[in-house]
């Protein structure tokens, strides 16, 4: 028998929606009796994603296959299924001794929800029910999954904790060494038709973010503690670590959410072909699979670059309001892509900041700074936490390459005069709904680092502020001591 293959399904999906997918396959020479298609329940409220990733622990354990702890394995995951699977491996523990990692030979994505969909937050309203509800009878009827949604959120802590996991480790968990998977990400470059387009956000595929699905990822820190824990410096980033696996982002013209495995495109189906041979004796080597990958890429590229205009779907009400950033850009105006940011504010104790704000200024040519209109942004805060929030950024031309002077403006309010938040930038500043915001120059990412900008990524941002009892130049209200 030939290595297996695992194919596993998306959220309100089934097993048998992968059906095309297999056929393709088969059609490129993989034996049909190697390939083994999960199903899992998703439109239950009780069930998580780890529920989910232990369901397929048990699975694997009492497969025939499977069962032999040993017996190494492929893996193609379509939407959801990429938090399933990863929050499988990250089950198995650390690289250094997870068997898991070494099982897995080969992990394909094909429109991965690698940091969740911004449509997971509707799905859980009555309507979202009624287009996505289990509509078999029975004790889920109706139900739409709420647990499984509140993990593909925007922002959600699952996605934040699962990516410090097997994404920004001290060791990597997709390496180039042979103990670890090979891993490709496919996404579409079209959104839906027809009635399905009510759904469509720009820079999806309908359902995913273009920026969203790769598992190339870094972290910004932003310390705006009295004194800052690493190494003194308030702002830093994880490198590009010469370690890691290059996994971009691999566009599939004509293709959406739904489509990209229901009709395969014949040429991302040669590509899955070959790529499930890399690393075998005498198969192509990972980076020459890379380069051809990203020559097919390019065509889809292009139609991804294309700026939507500032009034698209999904950038409205208050949040265009609030933020401002949605500025004169026709659609004739290219980009150099699209890029999220996940944002977490917290206190010197990792507690949550719920009330905060941040504004990107950049600096005219006259000395002074100003919002920075070139960068339209719209903004998601988790809704079982607003401390997470995924900022969505059109890149104008340019940007990535660096040499634009950026400045962070960032407030917070406790919601009580008996404590506030204290930032340390440019100068120290007791924060407040009715206080002047601290500021902190983002150009100096450290020597190597390049830009924080990179198109069709995703970014982590973590800022962390002191919380004290005020007043702060004498005992506080807070807590006093009573007279003798």
């Amino acid at each position: 028998m030939k290595r297996p293959l695992v194919l596993i399904h998306g959220y309100s999906a089934e097993g048998k929606d992968f059906e095309s997918f297999k056929q393709a396959l088969v059609s490129r020479g993989i034996d049909s009796k190697d390939i083994d298609i999960c199903n899992y329940i998703s439109l239950n409220n009780e069930i998580t994603i780890k529920d989910i990733a232990e369901g397929l622990d048990r699975a694997f354990r009492m497969h025939q296959v499977f069962g032999n702890e040993t017996q190494e394995f492929d893996a193609i995951v379509h939407s959801t299924g990429m938090l399933v699977l990863r929050a499988w491996l990250a089950n198995g523990g650390p690289p250094a001794t997870n068997p898991r990692l070494k099982r897995l030979k080969h992990l394909i994505g094909v429109a991965p929800a690698t940091w969740g969909s911004p449509q997971a937050h509707k799905g859980r309203t009555w309507l979202g029910a009624m287009v996505k509800g289990n509509r078999h009878l029975g004790p889920d009827f109706m139900e739409a999954g709420d647990r499984v949604l509140e993990g593909l959120e925007l922002g959600s802590k699952f996605t934040w904790d699962l990516a410090h996991l097997d994404l920004l480790g001290p060791e990597p968990f997709y390496d180039k060494g042979p103990n670890s998977p090979y891993v490709a990400v496919f996404i579409g470059n079209t959104p839906y038709e027809g009635l399905a387009s009510v759904a469509n956000d720009p820079g999806t595929d309908g359902t995913v973010r273009w920026s969203g699905c790769s598992l190339n990822a870094r972290k910004i820190t932003i310390d705006l503690t009295r004194v800052p824990v690493a190494n003194a410096s308030r702002i830093t980033i994880t490198p590009w670590a010469d370690r890691r696996l290059d996994i971009p982002m691999i566009a599939v013209d004509g293709r959406n959410h739904g489509s990209l495995i229901s009709e395969p495109e014949p040429g991302m189906i040669d590509l899955v072909a070959a790529f499930l041979k890399v690393g075998d004796p005498g198969a192509e080597a990972h980076d020459a699979w890379l380069a051809r990958a990203q020559k097919y890429s390019e065509v889809g590229l292009r139609q991804m670059k294309i700026n939507p205009g500032a009034e698209a779907a999904g950038l409205e009400g208050d949040v265009k309001k609030f933020f401002g950033h949605i500025f004169g850009h026709s659609a004739a105006t290219g980009l150099e892509g699209w890029q999220q940011f996940v944002v977490f504010a917290c206190d010197e104790r990792g507690d949550g900041i719920n009330d905060y704000m941040i504004e990107v200024l950049t600096q005219q040519p006259s000395g002074e700074w100003v919002p920075f209109h070139e960068m339209s942004t719209e903004v998601h805060a988790y809704g079982p936490d607003s401390s997470y929030r995924c900022f969505h950024v059109r890149l104008p031309v340019g940007l990535s390459g660096g040499g634009v002077r950026l400045r962070a403006r960032i407030n917070a309010s406790t919601g009580t005069e008996l404590l506030a938040y204290q930032g340390y930038g440019s100068e120290a500043k007791t924060l407040g709904s009715r206080a002047e915001p601290v500021e902190i120059d983002l150009d100096d990412l450290g020597e190597g680092n390049g830009s924080m900008f990179c198109p069709f990524t995703t970014t982590m941002i973590q800022i962390v502020l002191n919380r004290e009892p005020l007043p702060l130049d004498k005992v506080s209200r807070l807590l006093t001591f009573l007279d003798s």
